[in-house]
């Protein structure tokens, strides 16, 4: 900016500087032929005065050396020239000259002409005589070039100097011009002591600093939500640049791939996270590629890679790499599988036997004494077959989340109930039943609520000792229901307790009941978790199992 100033106002200065001495030598010479044709006005009209006044006065003694006169004839012919010697030479007749002719006419007559060969310029003034007669003086002056070339070496140390001070000047002012501006501070502009016509662009700035400031925080406020958002994903999110260098990502692909710190990640290619052929083959391929989804394993987990481009009018600007766990989904699929087949095994067994003793009644192989034997055998089979197919029912239900309906119940009424069913069975093996369970009333899903009280107080006979008992506490305050069953049957083995509530698991066969579905703790199980509550068990091998439920409940 300052070579700028400092090129313009040089440049101003020898402009305005060769412009003033054209106008003076313009206005110099004009000053002076003016003054020069003046004077020699003055001079010509007093010689005609003395000459009118004498006829006889001889023109060559008055020694005049600054104008040349002639005194012409109303014929045109030249009887004297100061300068030439009329006598020795034959001058032309003058009778066609523009001044002769003007003098004759008007009296007095003014005349310029320019001598092109020798490129003067001479200056004509002819009076008439009282006589008839015409004198007529005149000079002859340089042009204005001819006076700039005779007075160039002068000129030419004035402009040399006056682009010397130029310079100097042009210096101190643009850096003087300049220093104010150098000196603003763009944080505060308005604060700042500047020129008046700065003022405008100031009030700019700071408008667009207040507008960048509000873009910045709306920025910044969307970049933390963003991270706040995506920090407590599960899932893992990698943000990509055109190069496919790595912008941002979140805590859960640092977790993903078992990293720590994400700083040392950002700007670095895709590949240098994991190594694997399918991300260098991203990184290579990110432009060609089309958006997919796709399986694939990491670190013994399973998840659904999305990849997609990021696109503005057509033109890519980045790339964004999802990862959602389906672990669990993989889980499920293959529960449902496990599921599947031990529900046919389950269904199997006691079809099988349905089957094989109708055959055999149907053929008449049976003897009429034993046919009411298998009739029993038949029917037991039957109702074994009928609370599988209830319990799977009963589970599915609750698996599919729909929100049964809650009543007000009682619970000391409630777990007397099951008890009191349930004292046939516990007769037969010499198992006590002992329930301390205080009044108290809750809403609840009641089918919920005996389901689990029967199935964990039947648990508790069936996998007893003779002589065995089963223990029933029941406590309630206002958020929270507690139930503890206890029993001092035959155990759990510690290798077994993490999986006694999959289906159809049974600890041990040869202690349990036929009747014995392995449906009950599942759908125990799934019956807490869909109410929100917790349950722990703590069991010894041959000394008891102890079942601790935790449950909120409405008053």
């Amino acid at each position: 900016m300052i070579s700028k100033i400092f090129r313009s106002v040089f440049l101003s200065t020898v402009i305005v500087l060769l412009i003033s001495i054209a106008s003076s030598l313009v206005i110099s010479s004009y000053l002076m032929a003016k003054t020069d044709s003046e004077a020699m006005t003055e001079f010509a009209n007093k010689l005609a005065a003395k000459i009118n006044d004498n006829q006889e006065i001889d023109l060559s003694l008055l020694g005049i050396d600054t104008y040349r006169i002639n005194l012409i004839s109303s014929s045109g012919h030249v009887f004297y020239d100061s300068k030439i010697d009329v006598n020795k030479e034959n001058l032309e007749n003058h009778s066609d000259r523009e001044e002769f002719r003007q003098a004759l006419k008007y009296g007095r007559s003014k005349i310029y002409r320019m001598s092109e060969t020798l490129d003067k310029r001479t200056v004509y003034y002819a009076v008439r005589l009282d006589n008839g007669n015409v004198l007529r003086c005149s000079y002859t002056a340089d042009n204005i070039f001819s006076q700039t070339i005779s007075l160039f070496l002068h000129l030419l140390i004035i402009v040399v100097l006056s682009i010397g001070i130029s310079i100097i000047l042009a210096k101190r002012l643009s850096a003087k011009i300049v220093e104010p501006i150098n000196c603003i501070d763009l944080t505060k502009p308005q604060m700042d002591d500047v020129y008046p016509e700065l003022r405008p662009f100031l009030d700019r700035i700071t408008e667009h600093q207040h507008r960048i400031k509000k873009l910045l925080r709306k920025v910044t406020a969307a970049h933390l939500q963003m991270k706040v958002m995506t920090s407590n994903m599960s899932e893992g999110i990698f943000f990509l640049n055109k190069k496919g260098e790595i912008i941002t990502l979140n805590q859960g692909a640092l977790s993903l791939f078992k990293l720590e710190d994400e700083k040392e990640l950002i700007g670095k290619p895709l590949f240098q996270i994991d190594r694997s052929a399918l991300l260098c083959d991203i990184y290579e391929k990110k432009e060609a590629l089309d958006n997919f989804n796709k399986e694939v394993e990491i670190n013994g987990k399973f998840f659904n890679l999305i990849f997609s481009k990021i696109t503005n009018k057509e033109k890519i600007i980045g790339y964004v790499l999802l990862f959602i766990d389906i672990t669990k989904d993989k889980q499920l699929q293959k529960q449902r599988q496990e599921f599947a087949s031990n529900v046919s095994h389950e269904l199997k067994t006691p079809l099988q036997s349905i089957i094989g003793r109708a055959e055999l009644i149907e053929n008449g192989i049976v003897r009429p004494d034993d046919l009411k034997s298998f009739g029993l055998k038949i029917r037991t089979e039957g109702q074994a077959l009928l609370n599988m197919i209830n319990d799977i029912m009963f589970l599915s239900k609750v698996e599919s989340g729909v929100k049964a309906q809650k009543e007000q119940i009682n619970i000391k009424t409630l777990v007397d109930s099951v008890a009191d069913s349930l004292k046939d069975k516990a007769q037969k093996k010499q198992v006590s039943i002992q329930v301390n369970c205080k009044e108290a009333s809750f809403l609840f899903v009641r089918r919920y609520m005996s389901e689990i009280l029967y199935n964990l107080i039947d648990n508790g006979i069936k996998y007893n000792k003779e002589g065995g008992k089963v223990e029933c506490n029941i406590s309630t305050n206002n958020q929270n229901l507690y139930i503890s069953i206890k029993d001092n049957g035959i155990g759990i083995p510690s290798e077994d307790l993490g999986r006694i509530f999959e289906r159809f698991f049974c600890v041990d066969r040869s202690h349990s009941n036929k009747d014995s579905t392995g449906l009950g703790l599942t759908i125990v199980k799934h019956i807490i978790e869909e109410c929100n509550g917790h349950i722990n068990v703590d069991s010894k091998l041959n000394v008891g199992t102890t079942f601790s439920i935790t449950l909120p409940i409405e008053q």
